[in-house]
């Protein structure tokens, strides 16, 4: 019971932390829309409600996002995929005749076991950095650019 607790006690400070840093990339935000205005890099038309959202979409820590929620995800999924693994493996086991070296807790269970587990973490990671790249924002550079009308 102790590592899950301290599982989720890392989980909740990692989250805290990632929110502060959202935080912090807000409030940030208008201090970088008037240092850029200042330079003549950014139209003076340009409201500060829309260059906040751009430039949370450009600098927050959306990697970092997806792999808290990869995290969490795996953590509160990995005990009900391996009792299903184990109840499939199990139905098999005794469909087959009860063989004892499919036995669950043998090496050969507990290899299948581990890489079912890392399959599951695998086909999760994928999917989540196939979302992330497809909907990667422009950087602010390139934000800034499009500010000016296409213009650098």
């Amino acid at each position: 019971m102790l590592p899950m607790i301290l599982l989720f006690v890392a989980l909740l400070a990692w989250g805290a932390h990632l929110a502060w840093r959202w935080k912090t990339t807000r409030d940030f935000a208008p201090e970088v829309l008037a240092a850029r205005k200042a330079t003549g890099e950014i139209p003076a038309d340009v409201s500060e409600a829309e260059f906040t959202d751009l430039y949370l979409r450009s600098e927050g820590p959306r990697a970092a996002t997806y792999f808290f929620a990869c995290a969490t995800i795996v953590s509160i999924l990995v005990a009900p995929f391996v009792a299903a693994f184990n109840m499939v493996w199990l139905a098999l086991w005794r469909a087959s005749g009860s063989s004892p070296v499919f036995d669950t807790g043998t090496m050969i269970h507990t290899f299948s076991v581990f890489l079912a587990i890392m399959g599951f973490m695998i086909l999760l990671l994928a999917v989540a950095m196939r979302r992330y790249y497809a909907l990667m924002p422009p950087n602010l550079k390139q934000v800034v650019r499009d500010l000016n009308g296409g213009l650098s």
